[in-house]
């Protein structure tokens, strides 16, 4: 709102594992979801769709409002106004929610005071909650959409880390920068701790004892993210010696090195093949098709939106270019269609698509202890304006190309119409492609960590055995645990492809995904 962009609000946004949410879902004294303001605010108050929320891992004593955050804010956003009142202390944080507030948001976080500010209006609400929701799902997914191998690195060691604390079902832990998610981790392992030694001692009764824990977790997650950022600063040099050193390991003998690799792949595929079928068929196979149908079924929802947008968009602009070529109107039409990727209102058609199933696909995930529906929705939301700004940026280039000063405004619609004919077909094959990947890796993620976690205790403690032959490699890049996981996941591939071919009618499905590929043998040759 105001023309500023989504990613200029790092003061607003609840860093990366906040939602927003209306006024009916503020966490009170009472039963969940239930307010203390005012009956005529609560009436006052604009209706609007939930977004995704995370399960607070604080739960405990309930989570009151920050109102001293409130009362201590500076800057307030063109249109938003804090509200008044009498002054909050720390023995009444309750005062902040008898004020008569017309147009709240709300923005939660799991480990720090929320924040809470009032709109004038029902459009200023409407207009900065869905900017602050863009904000939030794009710094929530900065290292998801980065293609950078230390991105993706930095996600598979935190996904380990846990493995071996016994967690492993995906879950949100990783949305935000890589601060931010270390922090997110350190403090779920702190929390029970944290509690035992705190609550007892924490004074007060009802929202004062509840207010006291607010502000301990808060202070501290400011310290945790703190020390977090200052050691991956620290780390740096070191990171950066330690992959020279690495990179002048492995070229000069990568040949050598795949070779020994493909023949442990084959020795661990032989050894755990019995259990991972007898769990496969015993646990995912019943399950595998539903799940793999309703995924592509909202991606499916999804682009269908993305493409009825462009479709009218470059309508409007053939439209506009017939009745007045040189005019303002059709400069602002250009614009305007320029613009469409980063419309939160606009794009809103599409964003409610992927959010419309989480319910279906919480259902399904959550017995293989899937945890991880707002990334899921997030990812989907992110595919949708990536698709939407690849489209919008070939359709302009090629209108570009085509469109010169010798054209009529008869010839120039035809051009551009032919180039719309084009494009869409070209959105086609990208949004299919897309869709298959996208569905075959959130499969993965939902079914991988299962099947890990069923063969700990058989087939993992075994391992070791296999040490011998990974030393002999003599390389650092290998371990014995990560070709074990990639013996098992191109296995699982194997099926997750099968229903891909089975739902979609198509049999050229890559088998291969982030590096991963059915057989070990294959990720070598690739």
């Amino acid at each position: 709102p105001g023309g500023r962009h989504v990613e200029e609000l790092p003061a607003l946004l609840p860093w990366a594992a906040g939602s927003l949410c209306p006024a009916a879902d503020l966490p009170g004294a009472g039963s969940p979801g239930t307010s203390r303001m005012s009956t005529a605010a609560q009436q006052k108050a604009a209706p609007s769709p939930r977004a995704p929320r995370t399960p607070n891992p604080a739960a405990g004593p309930p989570t009151p409002v920050a109102a001293d955050l409130l009362r201590s804010a500076r800057g307030w956003p063109p249109g938003v106004v804090q509200p008044q009142g009498r002054e909050h202390t720390q023995e009444d944080p309750d005062s902040l929610l008898e004020v008569p507030v017309s147009f709240p948001l709300f923005l939660q976080h799991p480990f720090r005071r929320h924040l809470c500010f009032s709109a004038t209006t029902r459009e200023t609400q409407r207009a900065w909650k869905l900017a602050l929701q863009g904000g939030i799902r794009l710094r929530g997914t900065v290292l998801q959409r980065s293609q950078a191998p230390a991105a993706r690195a930095f996600l598979d060691a935190v996904r380990l880390h846990r493995q071996h604390q016994g967690h492993f079902g995906d879950d949100d832990v990783t949305l935000g920068s890589d601060a931010e998610v270390l922090t997110a981790v350190l403090m779920r392992e702190l929390l029970p701790a944290l509690r035992a030694q705190t609550l007892p001692s924490l004074r007060g009764a009802g929202r004062a004892r509840a207010w006291a824990w607010t502000e301990l977790l808060d202070a501290v997650h400011a310290v945790v993210l703190a020390r977090v950022s200052a050691g991956l600063r620290a780390f740096q040099p070191e990171k950066d010696e330690l992959l020279e050193s690495l990179e002048r390991t492995i070229r000069p003998d990568v040949d050598h090195t795949l070779q020994l690799r493909a023949r442990v792949a084959g020795r661990l595929q032989a050894y755990v093949q019995g259990p991972l079928e007898s769990c496969l068929r015993r646990e995912v196979d019943a399950k595998l098709p539903r799940v793999t149908r309703t995924l592509l079924s909202t991606m499916e929802a999804v682009i269908k939106a993305v493409q009825t947008l462009l479709a009218q968009g470059m309508d409007r602009l053939c439209r506009h270019l017939r009745q007045n070529p040189s005019g303002p109107r059709l400069r602002m039409e250009v614009y305007s269609f320029g613009e469409m990727p980063w419309d939160p209102e606009l794009m809103q058609t599409c964003y409610r698509e992927a959010e419309r199933s989480q319910g279906r696909l919480g259902q399904l995930g959550a017995p293989f202890g899937f945890l991880g529906m707002r990334s899921l929705v997030f990812g989907i939301q992110d595919l949708a304006q990536q698709l939407m700004a690849d489209t919008v940026a070939t359709f302009l280039q090629l209108a570009d190309q085509c469109l010169t000063a010798a054209l009529d405004c008869d010839q120039a619609a035809q051009q551009l119409e032919k180039v719309r004919g084009r494009v869409l077909k070209k959105f086609e094959s990208d949004s299919g492609s897309a869709q298959r990947k996208f569905t075959q890796g959130w499969v993965l993620c939902i079914f991988l960590p299962f099947v890990l976690s069923q063969l700990e205790p058989s087939c993992k403690k075994e391992l070791p055995g296999f040490e011998g032959d990974v030393l002999a490699v003599g390389s650092q890049a290998l371990t014995t645990e990560g070709i074990y996981e990639d013996v098992i996941r191109g296995v699982l591939l194997q099926r997750i492809n099968r229903e891909l071919r089975k739902a979609l009618g198509a049999s050229d499905i890559s088998c291969t995904l982030a590096g991963c590929s059915e057989s070990p043998g294959e990720k070598e040759e690739a």
